[in-house]
C-alpha cells in the first residue's frame, strides 16, 4: 500500500528543500503577538519619558485654539493656516512617536521570521472564501489554540491589572483634590507606569507563544513518505536521465583512467580478461596505487596503451583477478598483496635495468611469487 498525502500521512520532518519552497510562497515563522508585545513596550516606554513634553504641546495646541478669534474661524481663506498652526504642537510629537512605534514593529516581526519578500500571500486565492472550509477552520485545533491563548493572555493581564487598580486606588483618588496642572501630570504619570506594567507582563506571556508558533510552522511543514520520494525523483531526474549521467560519468572516469596508464610502473594481466596499472613513487605513496583497471575491451585498451608508452605488462592471472575485484581505482594496494606486488615490481626493475644495459630480459618467474595469499 502506498503512501497519500493527506494530512494524516505527513509524519516525516520537512526537507530542506520544502522549506525553502514555502519561504519563496511568503510561509515563514510569524509570531504577531510579539510584535504587538513589543510596539505596547516601545510605545509605553516613550510616553514615560516623554510624557511630560507630550502634555505640554497639547496644553499649548489647547490654549492656542480656544484663544483663536471668532472672525479668524469664519473665514474659509485662514482656516486651512489656523488648523495647521493649532494641530502643529501635537504634530511635533505624535510623528516621531508613532515612526518609531512603526519601525519596533516591524524589526520585531522580522525578528523570528526573517526577512522575506513574496507576492504569494496577497495572490487573491478563492478557495479561501468556501463557506465549508471557513467553517471547518472555526473548529479546528489552530482555533482552539488561538482561543486558549487568549484566554491565558486575558487572565494573566486581568490579575494584574486588578492588582495594580487595588494597589495604587488611593493614589488615584488623591488625584480629587489637586489642582491644574498637577492633576493632569499626576494622572499620566500613575497611567504611564499601569501601561508599561501590563505591556511588560503581556510581552512575557507572548514569549511563551514563540516555541509553540515554531512547532505549529514546522508541523505544518511536515511531509509524507510518498511526497519525499516525490521530491527526490524530480531532484535527481527520471530513471533514464540517471543512467545517462552514469553513462557519462564512467566514460569520463574511463578517459581519466587511460590518461594515467603511461605514468604507471606496471601493469598486471591475466592476460587479456582483466588488467591492473600500477603505479609507486617512493617519496609520495605509502604503497602502490592502483590508477587504471578494467576488464575485456577495457582490459585489452589499457595493455595497448601500456606497450604504446612503453610500460613493463606482466602476466600474473591470480593476481591481476585480485586487484581488479578488491582494489578501488585511487586506492592503495592492501597489506594482503604487498608481498606478491613487492616481487612484481621487483621483477619490471630488474626487467628496465636488463633493458638499460642491453641484456636479455629476465624469464618471468613461474614459482608462484607472483600469486596473491589465498583467501
Amino acid at each position: 500500500m502506498s503512501d497519500t498525502s493527506g494530512a494524516d500521512n505527513r509524519t516525516e520532518r520537512a526537507t530542506p528543500r520544502r522549506i525553502e519552497k514555502a519561504r519563496e510562497e511568503g510561509s515563514v515563522v510569524r509570531a504577531h503577538a510579539v510584535a504587538a508585545a513589543a510596539v505596547l513596550i516601545a510605545g509605553a516606554a516613550a510616553l514615560s519619558l516623554a510624557g511630560t513634553r507630550l502634555i505640554d504641546l497639547l496644553e499649548t495646541s489647547m490654549r492656542f485654539g480656544l484663544a483663536l478669534a471668532p472672525d479668524t474661524i469664519r473665514e474659509p481663506s485662514r482656516l486651512a493656516a489656523v488648523a495647521a498652526q493649532v494641530a502643529w504642537p501635537g504634530l511635533m510629537i505624535l510623528a516621531p512617536f508613532m515612526l518609531l512605534l512603526a519601525g519596533v514593529g516591524f524589526a520585531a516581526d522580522l525578528l523570528i521570521g526573517g526577512w522575506i519578500l513574496s507576492t504569494k500571500p496577497i495572490t487573491p486565492d478563492f478557495t479561501r472564501i468556501d463557506p465549508l472550509k471557513g467553517f471547518g477552520r472555526l473548529f479546528s485545533r489552530a482555533a482552539l489554540a488561538e482561543i486558549v491563548k487568549a484566554l491565558v493572555k486575558f487572565a494573566v493581564i486581568g490579575v494584574i491589572a486588578a492588582w495594580l487598580m487595588k494597589s495604587w486606588l488611593a493614589d488615584f483618588l488623591h488625584i480629587a483634590a489637586e489642582s491644574w496642572p498637577y492633576a493632569p501630570r499626576h494622572v499620566a504619570s500613575l497611567s504611564m507606569e499601569v501601561f508599561l506594567i501590563l505591556a511588560a507582563a503581556l510581552a512575557v506571556v507572548t514569549l511563551f507563544e514563540v516555541p509553540y508558533q515554531l512547532w505549529q510552522h514546522r508541523d505544518q511543514l511536515k511531509m509524507s513518505r510518498q511526497e519525499i520520494k516525490d521530491e527526490q525523483r524530480d531532484q535527481e531526474g527520471s530513471p533514464q536521465t540517471k543512467r545517462r549521467i552514469r553513462g557519462l560519468r564512467l566514460k569520463l572516469a574511463r578517459a581519466r583512467m587511460m590518461s594515467e596508464v603511461p605514468k604507471a610502473d606496471v601493469v598486471v594481466v591475466n592476460p587479456e580478461h582483466f588488467a591492473a596499472a600500477l603505479a609507486y613513487r617512493e617519496d609520495r605513496m605509502r604503497a602502490p596505487r592502483l590508477v587504471a583497471k578494467g576488464t575485456g575491451l577495457i582490459a585489452l585498451r589499457i595493455r595497448a596503451v601500456a606497450e604504446e608508452h612503453g610500460i613493463a605488462v606482466v602476466e600474473a592471472p591470480p593476481l591481476a583477478r585480485s586487484i581488479n575485484h578488491f582494489v578501488e581505482l585511487g586506492d592503495e594496494i592492501p597489506i594482503e598483496l604487498y608481498r606478491a606486488v613487492a616481487e612484481v615490481l621487483a621483477y619490471v626493475y630488474r626487467l628496465k635495468a636488463a633493458r638499460d644495459g642491453g641484456d636479455p630480459a629476465p624469464a618471468l618467474p613461474r614459482d608462484g611469487r607472483f600469486e596473491p595469499p589465498a583467501e
